[in-house]
């Protein structure tokens, strides 16, 4: 080989062990920029002690807690109206008043039969006086004596009639007299046993029945009557009047609603929420629930889990079971029908030692923080958790306030470079 030829040889190895040198250099500088690219740093905060609650958020339709629907026991024209939709009524309050001119008149009758068929009755009881009694026994011992006189009188007549001493006419007048006398002897007689014989006890029995019906009748028409003027059952607000002055109320049919009148008792509403079959067990009455009207945003209201039905519901296969949520409403603001979002607190509690639900780690069920150390390194210790929500966790043991906790922060993660090839060049696979 020429002294030339062995030269650009050296030449050539020299070129390339240079470029391995620089290829090594390059690759070192750009591994650890990438791993320092992609190091984990920490921020540190610190352990709290607050308030702590978990809920449960459900949708409802706001109702009266008490409403009373009011129906007229009887069918006439409504002649008054005393109350409009709206008003607040008191119990027994009269909201209107139905024609009550044919009632009277059924009344007033009936009184009178009832007077009618009682003083029968006390007449077929009553008992005779001893006067009574002795006037009733001389009068027949009277009559007797006229009737023997008069037969006495009517003998004479005929023996003096037959000697020819007495016209026909004559005796003819003896004769009625004793006809007379004979009719007075039975009235006086009849009059006596009358007043000596005791009333029958069937006639007694049949004369009280008959009273008894009559009173029902009248009993019936007061009712009626007392009907008549159509009074609030219950205190609370007119929401709804179905009548006014001159309608005629319908009634008896199978078809008639017959509901003149909603009372609604708004002093307190409710809200029916349906709660899904997996939340059930976490709802008890008297949880404390917060609730926000559609049309009334700013204005939260305080209620309080009154019931939760046994009933569950199936809709689109799943499975509900609806709780009743109570709410004061002492100025009426609250009105049926209105949109609410519920918030039952299912958990809640004070001077909780409190850290954020991203500072948790959790593995093979087990719950786990880092605690920073003087120079902000992160140390893991095992913690025991208590109550949590969407932004927050209870610890109940492994941590005091006041520790420091180690919080991953989100790195500037790059694509590691593409590979240069090998120190000759060439795509890498």
């Amino acid at each position: 080989m020429s002294k030339k030829g062995r030269k650009i040889i050296i030449t050539l190895f020299i070129l390339g062990v240079a470029f391995i040198a620089i290829w090594f250099i390059f690759l070192k500088n750009n591994v650890a920029s990438s791993q320092k690219e992609n190091a984990v740093t920490y921020k540190t905060i610190p352990v709290e002690i607050g308030k702590i609650s978990n809920s449960i958020s459900v949708v409802g339709t706001v109702e009266s807690f008490t409403r009373a629907e009011v129906k007229s026991e009887i069918g006439e024209k409504v002649t008054q109206i005393f109350v409009n939709s709206g008003d607040l009524v008191t119990i027994n309050q009269p909201l209107f008043q139905l024609d009550t001119r044919e009632l009277e008149i059924n009344r007033q009758k009936i009184e009178s039969q009832l007077l009618s068929a009682q003083a029968e009755l006390d007449k077929l009881l009553q008992q005779p006086s001893e006067v009574d009694l002795k006037q009733a026994e001389a009068n027949y011992q009277e009559a007797l004596i006229a009737l023997e006189n008069a037969q006495r009188t009517l003998e004479r007549h005929r023996e003096l009639f037959i000697s020819g001493g007495l016209s026909q006419e004559q005796l003819e007048q003896s004769e009625d007299q004793v006809i007379l006398k004979e009719q007075a002897v039975y009235v006086s007689k009849a009059k006596l046993d009358d007043l000596k014989e005791q009333p029958k006890k069937e006639d007694v029995e049949i004369r009280r029945a008959h009273i008894s019906e009559i009173k029902a009748s009248l009993e019936s028409i007061k009712n009626q009557l007392e009907a008549s003027l159509v009074k609030s059952p219950i205190a609370g607000t007119v929401i709804d009047m179905n009548v006014k002055v001159g309608d005629i109320i319908q009634t008896g049919s199978a078809t008639t609603t017959n509901i003149t009148a909603t009372i609604d008792d708004m002093s307190t509403m409710k809200v029916v929420v349906p709660i899904n079959e997996i939340d059930v067990p976490r709802i008890k009455e008297g949880m404390k629930a917060r609730v926000i009207l559609d049309a009334l945003p700013d204005k939260p209201f305080d209620g309080e889990v009154d019931s939760i039905s046994f009933l569950g519901k199936i809709t689109e296969n799943v499975v509900t079971y609806d709780a009743t949520v109570l709410i004061p409403n002492p100025n009426r603001i609250i009105r049926p029908e209105m949109t609410a979002d519920v918030e039952i607190t299912t958990q809640y509690k004070e001077n909780a030692t409190i850290i954020p639900l991203d500072a948790l780690i959790e593995k093979e069920g087990k719950g786990f923080v880092l605690i920073a150390n003087q120079e902000g390194e992160p140390t893991e210790r095992e913690v025991k958790v208590g109550i949590r929500n969407d932004s927050q966790v209870e610890i109940i043991d492994g941590i005091e306030a006041g520790e420091q906790l180690a919080l991953p922060m989100a790195t500037n993660r790059r694509t590691p470079p593409v590979s240069m090839g090998g120190p000759f060049g060439g795509g890498g696979r």
